[in-house]
């Protein structure tokens, strides 16, 4: 797979938001690539982020 389309399949695993694929990203965090690495660093904390509770409405 190539870095670029790697770093696509992380940020649609991010949007998933499920904790549990946090064990998939974390070893790309020290992937060769840096785009990779990028990603999955701002996936991993997406993922683990806290979750605002209720809606939220912006207006």
């Amino acid at each position: 797979m190539t870095p670029q389309l790697l770093a696509h399949a992380v940020c649609i695993l991010g949007a998933t938001q499920d904790p549990q694929a946090r064990p998939l990203i974390e070893p790309l965090l020290r992937h060769h690539d840096p785009d990779v690495r990028e990603e999955a660093r701002r996936t991993a904390a997406e993922i683990t982020a806290p979750k605002p509770e209720g809606r939220v409405h912006k207006s």
